[in-house]
């Protein structure tokens, strides 16, 4: 398998936070609210992340005394150092990813779960899209291929691997390219790439321009799959439980409303990203169900031991759900 890392042009997602506070965790104060206290969330721009525009929009951030401003960046692994550093008080980012790093050995923990599949084939909310003329017909088509992901090892990478297995094909032939999920429309136009390996809003976008989905990766991989994890340090969660909790009850609230109102998920779709308004009504939405157990976590460990980028997915599972095992 190669894996290959191409230069990004600017990434065009509108990385708007959801306030006008300052980060690093300052109180923000206004007339009508009090005082509350600012969470800095790192996140990448894809549908899940609608969830905290509609908390902060339901005042259910608020009734806990909180305030969310989300940082934006192009892959969950790459903005981990900012988290361990104090830029962010909460990660949401690609579960795969967290379960590498705590594998590694970095000091992390998931806190919720952030997103799951849909289970339905051809109604995901992740695809791999290629152009309309393509040979490309399914996941083992994907063979000796050049395959976009947005995180080289990364939930697309390691999940798509078992999607290409499933179908009886062979991973390892199969040419794994970086890419910003804003770029992967236009390098597949140009023949840069044979296949882009993406989530909404990206996919219902490269579906409006033509592409054709040939893989619901994630659904194929598996269809219990937790797509995505909320995640702090250990440090942060041994400190400050209780902030994650009054998060995590927010959250929650924002999950039930989120599945009750698909409308508002969609509605909030522009506050982060630069789509046309007539593409939304079609898009594909996550699948908000509340909750996170170590069979979650196990599942997605063994995958990317799978996919060879994890030794130990079982000590992957227990470290990284010590949060959640504990309540």
């Amino acid at each position: 398998m190669r894996r290959t890392a191409m230069m990004l042009s600017a990434i065009t997602v509108t990385a708007l936070a959801l306030t006008a506070c300052g980060s690093g965790g300052e109180p923000a104060e206004t007339a009508a609210e009090g005082e509350l206290q600012t969470v800095t969330v790192g996140a990448v721009p894809v549908v899940d992340v609608a969830a905290l525009y509609i908390g902060e929009e339901q005042g259910f951030f608020a009734d806990e005394g909180l305030t969310v401003e989300i940082e934006f960046g192009q892959g969950s692994a790459a903005m981990i150092p900012a988290l361990l550093n104090g830029q962010y008080d909460i990660q949401y980012g690609g579960s795969v990813n967290v379960l590498q790093a705590v594998a590694s050995g970095l000091p992390l923990v998931a806190t919720a779960a952030g997103g799951r599949t849909t289970g339905v084939v051809g109604e995901d909310h992740g695809g791999v899209v290629v152009l309309e003329d393509s040979d490309i017909r399914s996941a083992k088509d994907l063979e000796g291929k050049t395959v976009a992901v947005n995180a080289l090892r990364g939930l697309h990478e390691v999940f798509l691997w078992r999607a290409i297995e499933n179908d009886g094909g062979d991973p390892t032939t199969v040419d794994f390219v970086e890419l910003a999920l804003p770029d992967m429309g236009a390098a597949l136009e140009s023949g840069q790439i044979d296949a882009a390996s993406t989530s909404e809003p990206f996919l219902g976008v490269l579906g409006g321009q033509g592409a054709r989905v040939v893989s619901s990766l994630y659904v194929e991989a598996d269809p219990e799959l937790v797509t995505a994890l909320y995640f702090v340090t250990e440090e942060k969660a041994a400190e400050d439980r209780e902030l994650i909790e009054r998060f995590n009850r927010a959250l929650e609230k924002s999950f039930a409303y989120a599945t009750e109102n698909p409308d508002a998920v969609r509605a909030e779709l522009t506050n982060f990203t630069q789509i046309d308004p007539a593409l939304i009504d079609t898009m594909v939405l996550t699948n908000f169900s509340w909750g996170l157990d170590y069979d979650d976590l196990l599942l997605i460990a063994e995958l990317a031991s799978d996919a060879g980028t994890l030794e130990d997915p079982e000590a992957a599972a227990e470290k990284a759900g010590a949060f959640v095992l504990a309540e």
